[in-house]
């Protein structure tokens, strides 16, 4: 498994090994020992299949506050999309800075984002399929949102007129949230 650190040192990209024969390919999913190796301890306890169906469909940013923060592995199955990795620790070094990886079925990249961080999922193609592992499973009443358009995070979606939904549309700034992280 190939491991890459990226700006924000706790969020890192994963590669599995890929095998190739007449029959076409075959790699990892998960391997707890091989994430183990690499110095990652998490035991995910959901898997949840977001489907965006067009184009420019963005989700989040999202995170779930104390006690139940929530540790995630992202990969994408189908199509292609951008994902986005938040700092939202207050007392972190790097708080407010923000990461963005390509998911897609070719590269076959999987995404770590540890506890603490905000997430957010923008389509690059219709009918994308992205795949969220989880390490606490979701709780409604710590579950927020912050808008993607937060002139404070000053995040570079690049998508004009993004599909949101509704919780997106209403979601409050980060200066107006009540994040506990």
């Amino acid at each position: 498994m190939k491991l890459t650190h990226l700006d924000l040192k706790e969020v890192v990209v994963l590669n599995y090994d890929t095998k190739e024969d007449n029959r076409g390919i075959g790699y990892r999913l998960l391997s707890k020992k091989q994430l183990e190796e690499v110095g990652i301890h998490t035991e995910f306890v959901e898997e949840i299949l977001n489907c965006p169906s067009k184009k420019g469909t963005l989700y989040g940013i999202y995170f779930q506050n104390h006690p139940k923060v929530q540790t995630k592995l992202l990969f994408c199955i189908k199509g292609r999309g951008l994902d986005f990795a938040i700092d939202l620790r207050q007392n972190s070094a790097t708080y407010k800075q923000w990461v963005s990886v390509e998911l897609s079925a070719q590269n076959r990249n999987q995404i770590y984002i540890p506890a603490g961080f905000g997430h957010a999922f923008l389509s690059l193609e219709d009918n994308t399929q992205v795949v969220m592992r989880i390490d606490n499973y979701f709780d409604a009443a710590l579950s927020r949102t912050i808008t993607y358009a937060d002139p404070e995070l000053n995040i570079a979606f690049d998508v004009l007129n993004p599909t949101l939904s509704e919780q997106d549309k209403k979601a409050p700034t980060l200066m107006n949230s009540d994040c506990n992280l």
